[in-house]
């Protein structure tokens, strides 16, 4: 049987299994009550969509039983055209590559049963097949990983695997969302770009929709255009808790062409550090940074989307007056004559500029 580890071809779909491998349990029998998704199923499932890798389902089980638990666990939206039912498993695959005109070779056949996976590799011995203990090590398959990786990609597995001890730790918690995150102990490092945080910023720029304030996309040779041309000052942010190394997870892009004022012009956190407070210790940081340079008034935009909704209380929250608003585009401005808030108690913020 072919490894997946030795896959050549990129892999265009994932066909899952569900008892077993999706979630623990067997949603046929009656104690189908206990069954329970496995950790990082969300997770792995959620990366897959972001790469651009589509996903279906192979299951041995009734249609019903099946619905009703990715409706459950809230992950239906992910599988396209999944094959429940009691016959071959191999011919549902055949069937699954039909229907989205892939080739077996660009398949990944994921099973705990050991029978199941003898049966589709004999009748399809082309298709790429594994077994996986935990669901995100699907990220980490050669034909699945970017073509292009960054730094950050290259650490995705261990960052989602502590996200998901954060979560259950959080789950855990029993008291305030806030002393929660106290005691995770958050250090928060703001520095100036290198030259080797350039993919991984315009990755963030690229791919991050919710906590984006404008939502604009770059080409990587014109983001360092500008930052040469303009002489646009770009910060990053690193992040670090008691659990793990976040890496890279927030940018900063802030026009300095106009006398005595700093435009943020963009701004972008990575969504799964999402209700840490990365954002607004940024843009305080940013305002105390332009005071100590002698800058008198800090501005912002935010361009409101369909998805950013969480970022349109960005600056009115941290003492910015709205200045400029033509029903989508808001431009927000700080007189650094007045007094800028403390950074929130749970984080503890250096600034390396």
């Amino acid at each position: 049987m072919e490894s997946a580890k030795q896959i050549a071809k990129k892999i265009k779909l994932v066909v899952w299994d569900a008892d077993e491998t999706l979630w623990n349990g067997s949603v046929y029998y009656k104690d189908k009550v206990a069954v329970s998704i496995k950790p990082g199923t969300k997770a792995a499932l959620k990366e897959l969509d972001k790469r651009g890798i589509l996903v279906t389902l192979c299951s041995k089980n009734n249609y019903e039983d099946v619905d009703s638990m990715l409706k459950k666990f809230e992950i239906e939206k992910y599988f396209k055209e999944p094959q429940i039912g009691w016959g071959l498993k191999s011919e549902a695959i055949k069937k699954i590559a039909q229907i989205f005109s892939i080739s077996f070779g660009e398949m990944l056949f994921i099973d705990d049963d050991p029978f199941q996976r003898a049966e589709v590799f004999f009748q399809i011995p082309e298709i790429n097949i594994t077994e996986l203990a935990d669901p995100i090590d699907v990220l980490n398959i050669d034909g699945v990983k970017p073509e292009n990786e960054t730094e950050e990609d290259k650490k995705r597995i261990q960052i989602l695997k502590e996200d998901r001890s954060r979560d259950q730790a959080q789950k855990d918690h029993k008291g305030d969302y806030k002393d929660f995150l106290n005691q995770c102990n958050i250090k928060m490092l703001i520095r100036e770009i290198a030259e080797q945080d350039w993919p991984r910023v315009v990755q963030l720029l690229n791919r991050t929709n919710e906590l984006n304030t404008t939502g604009s996309r770059y080409q990587l040779e014109e983001l360092k255009k500008s930052y040469e041309v303009n002489k646009d000052k770009i910060f990053v942010c690193e992040l670090a808790d008691k659990f793990g190394n976040y890496g890279l997870i927030a940018e900063t892009i802030i026009d300095t062409r106009t006398p005595d004022i700093w435009f943020i012009r963009d701004l972008t956190v990575s969504c799964r550090t999402m209700g840490r407070g990365v954002g607004s210790t940024l843009v305080l940081a940013i305002l105390q940074l332009a005071k100590q340079n002698g800058i008198k008034k800090v501005q912002g935009r935010l361009v409101e989307n369909e998805s950013n909704w969480r970022m349109q209380s960005l600056y009115e929250k941290r003492g910015f007056t709205k200045i400029y608003d033509d029903g989508k585009t808001k431009r927000y401005e700080f007189n650094l004559s007045n007094e800028i808030l403390g950074y929130p108690f749970w984080i503890g913020v250096a600034i390396k500029i």
